[in-house]
């Protein structure tokens, strides 16, 4: 089975080389798969493109995928296209560079995917699994993003957690299928959007029990920093305005 996993950065020169290194020995444990790495930057100016480049120069199974800053849901869309054309693969995986979501789950979601499942999702919101080390406001926040407006507004059902990054996808009569060039998403939203999308051509859906855990380095994107708060307030405006989208299109009336 061919492996894509994409993970987009930005500003995560604190986390990417731990992070490729994790991946490098994994891949090497997981003989049946073979794994390519695609990271797809945002220009990051701390440098962390410069640190792929230089895994790049040792193994031929990373990538990078480089753009000017666009936003989460545009990043993810360019490296789903650009794995999909280049790439080839049977699967891809996605996840942050934050250590967030244990890449140790990657095993038991491969295997989901050869059962049968065609989406398998970490998440955070079945079983054992939880969120560690988040503040009230975060926990608030993806209170009302997941289960308010996703699930209540939207209608989102197919899986608990509709906005966890890590998740593998089949790409044979799936993500094949899925025209990203017409998703409406910019930001944080591409999520869950991706869960209606996916509703459209499966309902093959499975959920593993994650442990989400709060970064150790690097600044979170999702915060009231000043930095990123202006974006962040663009996000949330598109997260709702799709909610109420999506909510429509699954009653037929758009």
């Amino acid at each position: 089975m061919k492996v894509v996993i994409l993970i987009p950065t930005y500003n995560e020169k604190e986390n990417i080389a731990k992070l490729l290194s994790e991946l490098m020995s994994l891949a090497k444990r997981l003989k049946k798969y073979a794994f390519k790495i695609l990271i797809v930057d945002d220009n990051s100016p701390d440098g962390t493109g410069e640190l792929v480049e230089s895994f790049m120069a040792k193994h031929r199974n990373v990538y990078l995928l480089s753009h000017k800053k666009e936003g989460l849901g545009r990043a993810m869309i360019r490296g789903y296209k650009y794995a999909l054309k280049n790439l080839r693969p049977d699967v891809i995986v996605t996840n942050e560079a934050d250590f967030g979501f244990d890449f140790k789950l990657l095993p038991k979601m491969l295997a989901k995917i050869s059962e049968g499942h065609d989406v398998v999702v970490a998440s955070r919101h079945v079983g054992d699994g939880r969120t560690d080390g988040w503040t009230r406001n975060r926990k608030l926040n993806h209170l009302a993003a997941n289960t308010l407006f996703a699930g209540f507004i939207a209608g989102v059902d197919e899986v608990h957690d509709k906005n966890g990054a890590m998740r593998a996808i089949r790409v044979k009569g799936v993500l094949d299928k899925i025209k990203f060039s017409k998703f409406p998403t910019r930001g944080f939203s591409f999520f869950f959007y991706q869960v209606h999308a996916l509703s459209r051509v499966t309902d093959k859906f499975a959920e593993i029990p994650a442990i989400f855990t709060f970064r150790k380095e690097g600044e979170s994107k999702i915060s009231f920093n000043p930095k990123y708060f202006s974006v962040y307030l663009k996000d949330v405006a598109e997260y709702i305005t799709l909610a109420f989208k999506i909510r429509l299109e699954r009653l037929r009336l758009i």
